[in-house]
Parts: structure tokens; sequence; C-alpha cells
């Protein structure tokens, strides 16, 4: 670490929407902030007081970067493909962070499936495929219908759901189109009839000391596979609850992560059988993080930081509110005219992140990245959430053409 006389440099791996609320609080904190990604014009670049043209994924890259400004920290926040590099350059240069090992288990999705099956958890049948595999020979044993998906990629990214044999070509070749080591899972489709839950996680000294699952909810039009938002706390009963989280400690505790947030999403299936689908090793997207704030109080941006510097967490004097997430979306592609949030909507919103605007590209919302904006909002109760949830988008004015 550097002499108190000067400030902590950190290194965060982006700067997108996203990752602004851990740039802004770095900022508070006097840090000396610089940001890599191959995007110059991302909106968190201006929190920086020094930017770098390297890809996130590039693993030699940033070891490279880091190596030449010698970082006190590396952060990569909101970021699944990130995540195990920082843990990696973090590792080779003896700097705070979890083992690389631990977070590449939980990032690649088929080591993570393995890893599952190896601690005796419910696990989706699955199969691994490379781009010279023969899908439809090798996928034989799978059973209609199952998932196709890349095992390094994240946000519902190359995510198809197959259920005839005539399907197989298309989602084999999305899912290719956006693994970065051309290596897919096919696997068990698991259906979320009793739950379908989500949220973050905080861990410390390989403990799971938090934890706030909420139901994920969706638009079935654009793709049916990525969530349009969260409402905390779920609606399933404790004893579920409890299971879920027994799960994901055993799972944490014994890959060896060590300390910081997760971002965890698990279904219950009509034989009630619970499945942990991923354990993020990093704080949700789509300001998940902020939303759990205020439903609880526990602030993880802080807590992110803080742990990286052997800081205690402070857990204490939470609250239990009622907060969610949407994602402002369309269901094609065209051009944003309009966008508006009625009167009646306000009241509720807590925070309105717009990402694009009147005469900007919209894409349909088949991807977490392509958001319109994302709101956060909170309730006076679970019913109120349920009702203005249930009708939300009647509250948004959209046009696109």
């Amino acid at each position: 670490m550097q002499s108190q006389s000067k400030p902590i440099k950190a290194l965060f791996l982006g700067g997108a929407y996203a990752q602004i609320p851990i740039l802004k609080e770095a900022k508070d904190r006097g840090y000396y902030i610089i940001t890599c990604d191959y995007l110059p014009d991302n909106p968190g670049h201006k929190f920086a007081d020094e930017y770098h043209n390297v890809s996130t994924t590039d693993i030699n890259g940033v070891l490279m970067l880091a190596k030449e400004i010698e970082p006190d920290l590396i952060i990569a926040y909101a970021s699944d493909p990130s995540a195990p590099v920082a843990a990696y350059v973090s590792e080779k240069l003896g700097l705070p962070g979890n083992p690389y090992e631990s977070v590449r288990t939980l990032s690649e999705k088929d080591q993570f499936r393995n890893y599952q099956r190896e601690r005796g958890l419910n696990t989706p049948d699955n199969i691994i495929l490379t781009e010279i595999d023969n899908p439809h020979e090798k996928l034989r044993p799978l059973r209609f219908p199952f998932i196709i998906k890349p095992t390094d990629s994240s946000g519902s990214k190359g995510v198809n759901k197959v259920s005839y044999p005539e399907e197989i070509a298309a989602a084999v070749k999305s899912a290719l189109n956006f693994s970065r080591k051309k290596i897919i899972i096919a696997e068990e489709f698991i259906d979320n009839n009793l739950a379908d839950l989500h949220g973050d996680g905080f861990v410390v000294d390989g403990e799971l000391v938090f934890l706030h699952l909420g139901d994920h909810i969706y638009n079935i039009k654009s793709n049916p596979y990525n969530p349009i938002g969260t409402l905390w706390p779920c609606n399933q009963s404790q004893d579920i609850i409890n299971k879920i989280e027994k799960d994901v400690a055993d799972l944490l505790k014994n890959c060896g992560f060590r300390n910081g947030p997760i971002n965890v999403e698990a279904r219950v299936n009509s034989e009630d059988k619970n499945y942990i689908m991923e354990i993020g090793p990093r704080s949700g997207g789509h300001f998940v993080p902020q939303a759990i704030f205020y439903a609880t109080g526990f602030d993880m941006v802080k807590a992110s930081l803080d742990v990286l510097l052997g800081k205690k967490i402070e857990l204490s004097n939470q609250t239990h509110n009622c907060a969610a997430y949407y994602a402002i979306h369309s269901d094609f592609n065209g051009k944003l005219l309009h966008l508006d949030l009625n009167e009646k909507l306000k009241p509720y919103i807590r925070e309105f992140h717009q990402y694009i605007f009147p005469g900007e590209t919209v894409k349909s919302f088949e991807s977490s990245n392509a958001a319109i904006g994302i709101l956060l909002l909170t309730f006076k109760n679970g019913k109120e959430m349920e009702l203005i949830m249930s009708k939300i988008q009647d509250y948004i004015e959209l046009k696109i053409e």
C-alpha cells in the first residue's frame, strides 16, 4: 500500500453506467481513479483521473497495465467477464482480492456446473460443446427442452431454449457468437413454477453474511429468459429461502471465495427442487445494489471497497422495505422518439438512469445491455408494489419508430 500521504490508487475495469456508483464512492473517498476498457465514451470514465484503452477481458493487457501504473486495488464491479481478470491480476501482483480459481469457478458456467455436481447439489443435466463438435450427435443424450448458452458471457446474451431438433443449429450459432472461448453449454431446462429468485449477497472471510433475494419478472415478447426487473423481498416461504442460502453458502465456502459481493440467481421447479442457477462473483448490474440498499439499508458499494482495505463490515440496523428495479425496454428495434414517466409513477421512483435518449437507436431487449433505462422504486408494502409493478408499462410513455 502507498503511504498515507498519497491517495489510494484504484484501477477499475470498465466505465459503464452500472459502474458509476462505485466510481462515485471512490471519488468521494479521494481515491486516485484509473479506468480501462475499449469504450472511451463510456460515462464512468468522467470520474477517472486516468483512462486507458485496454479491454477488461484482455487478461494479459490488464496485467501489463497494472504493472505499469502500480495500483493499490483492482476492482471489477457488476461485470462477470472482467471479474476473473481482476482476480488474476490482483493475485499475480499480491493485491487484495479473491483467489483466481474461485472466481473462475463461479464465472464460467461449465466450471460452475461441475463444481455443483461435485458438492452433491441439484444440478441441471448438461453437455459442453465447442465449435468443432457435431451438436446434433453430442446433444443426443439430452432430453428436450434444454437451454443452450455461452459458458463465459452474461446478461442473457446468446441464451436460447431449444424444444425441437431443428432449433439446435441456430441456438448453437447464437451461443458461440457470444462466447470468447468458443465453449458453450447445453443444459436441462429448469422450470421456475414455484420460484425464480434473484438478488445480491456479501461474503466476509468465506462466510455468507448477507443475502437479499427478490422475485425476477420477465417480458416473454423479446426474450423470455432476460429479466426486466426484480421485486424485493421475494414472495416465497422462509423454508425455500433458507435452503437456497444454505446451498449458496456451501458453494462459496468450499470454492475458496473469500470476500466481497455476489449476485445470485436461483429457481425452485414444479417438483419443489431448488437449483442455484448462477453465483456471479460481483455485484448485480442494473443498479441492483442500490435497489437492495433502499430495501435493507445495507450499502454494498461502500462494503465492496471497505472489505478490500480490511475494514470491518457493518450489517446492523437493516430495514425491511419493498423495492424494485425495472428495465425500461423495447420489444423491437428502432429509434427512440419519446420517453416520459407518468405522474402517477413518480412518487415511487427513487432513481432513474436513462441510457438512450430521443434520436438514438433502440434494440430489442434480447439481452440486458439493450435497456433504455433503469428505474429504482420503493413502496409502502408488498401489495402496493405488486399493484404498481403489474401495470408499470402503462405508466411509461414510450414511442419508438
